[in-house]
């Protein structure tokens, strides 16, 4: 297994903090945001590592890099220097793939997305449904909350049934997190997906797609889970973490804050 780190995005909705530094690099706790996803690796087995920036802020991420001693870790510099010219998620993904051995599944996350959870759990499910894709998902309190997100449906098997991005009128509390489990056998349905001329930025897209056409599973996740994508949220974040590092919670704890 190899894992892609999409962390490319320019955080508009916590401006002007992130005018200057990636989101993925705000302070939290000890260290930054992207210091919490690099905890919950240790708990999985990993051959490679490739995260994606854009232009705009590959120094920083390049910096902390090296300040941390990730050899594993590849960096790629998608081009872009704006918000406007951004590649989005589904082709930054894309050039990630292109710098992975071909066997390999591939675990993708989204460096905006906090959580608690043990990340080896979600793996192991999604093993375990070869060659099916699988997308870690999240029950929100309400459905006011889920219309922010992608909202999904599952059968008891934990097959997605339905997938639809930030719906108006939720069927579901259960949304998807950008956490997917992309067996290798699977990998070339993001190309197909590029080439069809589908949207290339919110990675829902690709998945509502995929649903609609082959098996795709959920595990659904306990722990806490943070979307950071507002300064409200950011601010939890910073309180909740303040002068501690990562803690993995069992399961059978959740919490949600946006």
């Amino acid at each position: 297994m190899s894992v892609v780190l999409l962390a490319a995005g320019y955080g508009t909705r916590l401006y002007p903090m992130t005018k200057t530094l990636p989101k993925a690099l705000l302070p939290i706790g000890n260290g930054v945001l992207l210091d919490t996803i690099m905890e919950h690796l240790k708990g999985v087995t990993v051959r490679k590592i490739v995260m994606v920036s854009n232009a705009l802020f590959f120094k920083e991420f390049s910096a902390w890099r090296r300040q941390r001693g990730l050899r594993k870790l590849v960096m790629i510099n998608d081009g872009s220097r704006t918000p406007e010219t951004r590649l989005g998620a589904i082709r930054d993904l894309a050039l990630a793939l292109k710098r992975i051995p071909a066997g390999d599944d591939v675990l993708v996350l989204g460096t905006d997305n906090l959580f608690t959870w043990p990340l080896k759990e979600f793996a192991a499910f999604a093993q375990a449904r070869r060659p099916a894709l699988t997308v870690a998902a999240f029950r929100l309190r309400s459905k006011a909350q889920a219309r922010k997100f992608a909202v999904v449906e599952l059968n008891a098997a934990g097959r997605l049934t339905r997938f639809v991005e930030k719906p108006a009128h939720p069927s579901s509390t259960t949304v998807a997190l950008c956490v997917y489990y992309i067996p290798a056998a699977r990998r070339g349905r993001v190309a197909k997906f590029l080439s069809a001329g589908h949207p290339g930025d919110a990675p829902g897209y690709f998945v509502e797609w995929l649903v609609r056409r082959e098996a795709v599973y959920g595990f659904v996740t306990g722990g806490t889970w943070f979307d950071v994508g507002s300064h409200d949220v950011y601010r939890q974040v910073r309180r909740r973490w303040r002068n501690r590092p990562v803690r993995v919670a069992p399961r059978n704890r959740r919490v949600y804050r946006r």
